[in-house]
């Protein structure tokens, strides 16, 4: 592949179930906490799953911390999130915005249908009855109309459009070059990053903010999931329900949370006197062309993403350090990995460690790419590989080394971060230090 420019990472910001800020999210991250909480916000008496890890802040206290207040209104909770996140991230980086030519810096994000699921725009309401009328199909248009006009937002036409969240991040920034949003289900982030992380390395830009968020705690999601088969409903040990590659998983933890980056190039970093926290050198991206739930047995989209990204980076398997498992707890999605790495990697698989964050913080949705490649940026910075909580008793088709538990220190060099969804969407980056 064409070499191009190479990109470093500045800065990050996070929002994360154990609250705001890259500190506190690495402080219980590598501890092992779990971010699982019991749901109080509504009646669960009706719902399978009585718990999710949603971030402790409520809207009023997320609001607090925004610096362009008067926009709060036009904003979704994940809309919030991204611009806290992304404030972090700037003020990190130490850029200027203003000293980078206007049509120089773009922002790709990932996203879901931004702000549907929101309670105050969302047709489900929280009693009871409104959860089982949502449940009868089909549903009429008299009944859809009439749901609809109780409980929607006036504003959900500009609240709930998915790329509100790029629009406003222009808006604050001043940022007009390519703005961008990628809806790609549980890959929508990473997939978001890896195609800012092309636009700097051939040279459409010298700077992206990029990132992607996701707030699934909330009836309408919690509903959606639960229709699927996909939630943990392990309510007796919520706090350890979230139990990647482990024989008793049955379903993963609903998440919500934010992660933003500032991407330059190595060049233009340098250039202003900035800190590269770490590099970031190759994005693979493939489709399953399959089902729109299920992965293919062969694993062959995973698989190719892995190697289109090793294959970018130019580094040969054994020399990936660590592996930031996609990890959601799903009978399927544990076993597809693990002989999708096996086919990566050969022999060398069984000496690689890898580790799932959702073991802790849940399952972000189309966030998930974004915090995980935060934690593993903070992972080669510390060299401390953080755990895959709760794993007690190894699935007998999941034999990898999945650093069970507890964290481990290592001398990492290169991290490789999966991120696999819904549709067949396969996304792949790799960090190393620089």
């Amino acid at each position: 592949m064409k070499q191009g420019k190479r990109v470093v990472i500045t800065g990050i910001g996070v929002v994360s179930p154990y609250g705001i800020g890259q500190n506190l999210f690495w402080e219980q991250l590598h501890q092992g906490k779990s971010a699982s909480k019991w749901i109080t916000s509504f009646d669960t008496a009706s719902v399978p799953t009585k718990f999710w890890a949603n971030v402790p802040e409520t809207d009023e206290a997320l609001q607090a911390h925004l610096t362009h207040k008067k926009m709060s209104k036009l904003l979704t909770r994940s809309g919030k999130m991204s611009l806290i996140a992304a404030k972090e991230a700037v003020a990190q980086s130490g850029l200027n915005i203003a000293d980078v030519s206007p049509y120089r810096i773009g922002i790709s994000v990932g996203a879901s249908g931004t702000g549907l699921s929101d309670p105050d725009m969302s047709p489900i309401g929280y009693d009871k009855s409104s959860w089982l009328k949502a449940t009868e199909m089909p549903m009429t248009e008299a009944q859809h109309w009439a749901i609809l006009t109780q409980h929607t937002h006036p504003l959900m036409s500009v609240k709930s459009i998915p790329n509100s969240i790029s629009a406003h991040l222009s808006i604050i920034y001043k940022i007009q070059g390519n703005c961008q949003t990628i809806t790609t289900a549980c890959t929508s982030s990473a997939q978001a990053i890896g195609e800012a992380f092309h636009k700097i390395k051939f040279g459409l830009a010298d700077v992206m903010l990029t990132g992607g968020s996701d707030s699934g705690t909330n009836p309408t999601c919690m509903l959606s999931f639960t229709l699927l088969g996909v939630l943990s409903k392990n309510n007796e040990q919520f706090q350890s329900a979230s139990r990647p590659f482990d024989r008793d998983r049955d379903g993963f933890l609903l998440s919500e949370g934010a992660a933003f980056f500032i991407l330059e190039s190595l060049e233009h970093c340098k250039k202003r006197g900035g800190q590269p926290l770490a590099e970031l050198t190759a994005f693979g991206c493939t489709s399953d062309a399959y089902r729109i739930t299920d992965e293919p047995d062969d694993a062959r989209g995973s698989i190719a993403a892995m190697q289109l990204a090793l294959a970018e980076a130019q580094l040969n398997p054994s020399e990936i350090s660590y592996i930031n498992a996609h990890g959601t707890s799903t009978r399927m999605n544990d076993v597809i990995e693990t002989h999708a790495i096996k086919r990566v990697f050969g022999d060398f698989a069984y000496k690689i460690p890898m580790s799932s964050n959702k073991s802790m913080i849940g399952h972000l949705v189309a966030g998930a790419g974004a915090i995980e490649l935060a934690a593993s940026v903070l992972t080669l910075q510390k060299n401390i590989i953080p755990p895959t909580a709760h794993l007690e008793n190894l699935d007998a088709d999941c034999d990898l080394d999945y650093v069970p538990k507890q964290a481990r220190d290592a001398n990492l060099k290169a991290i490789l971060s999966n991120s696999f969804g819904f549709g067949g969407q396969n996304a792949c980056l790799i960090i190393q230090k620089i």
